[in-house]
């Protein structure tokens, strides 16, 4: 490769990382969960996911309060799935029991076979540093 081609790659790849970069500052983790086994193929976009063990990370955007589940292999982060908040304060405060919140951060996964759509529901507990008591929905498809 000539010395032209390799600075307009270099460039190219810089300035993906200055797009990107401040939108990955602003997530915070709020908690990982290594070696999940999904005893099904996951589908995202163009991408099959074989059933196996992958880590699972979920993030937090700070300003927005918006959450996302970082699926892993190897050390690959292979997708990023939006989430949608189905609790964000302490069922106390609507009356309900406490006793259904965990006490540390639970992941659970859920097939609904009509939509051939997997929810994976992470809580994140009652004793959690950051975001208690909240519990997220995150949705992808499988075969």
């Amino acid at each position: 490769m000539s010395q032209k081609r390799i600075f307009i790659y270099f460039l190219r790849i810089l300035l993906i990382m200055i797009i990107t970069c401040p939108a990955i500052a602003q997530m915070r983790k709020v908690h990982k969960f290594k070696n999940v086994e999904i005893p099904f193929n996951l589908v995202y976009e163009d991408s099959i996911f074989e059933k196996g063990k992958y880590d699972f990370e979920i993030l937090a955007n700070r300003s927005l309060l918006t959450f996302h589940l970082r699926i892993i292999k190897r050390g690959k982060n292979l997708c990023l799935l939006p989430g949608e908040i189905l609790r964000d304060k302490p069922p106390g405060a609507r009356g309900e029991e406490m006793e259904e919140v965990p006490d540390d951060p639970t992941l659970k996964t859920q097939r609904i076979p009509a939509k051939k759509m997997v929810y994976i529901i992470f809580e994140a507990g009652k004793l959690a540093a950051v975001y208690p008591c909240f519990k997220i929905r995150f949705q992808i498809k499988y075969e």
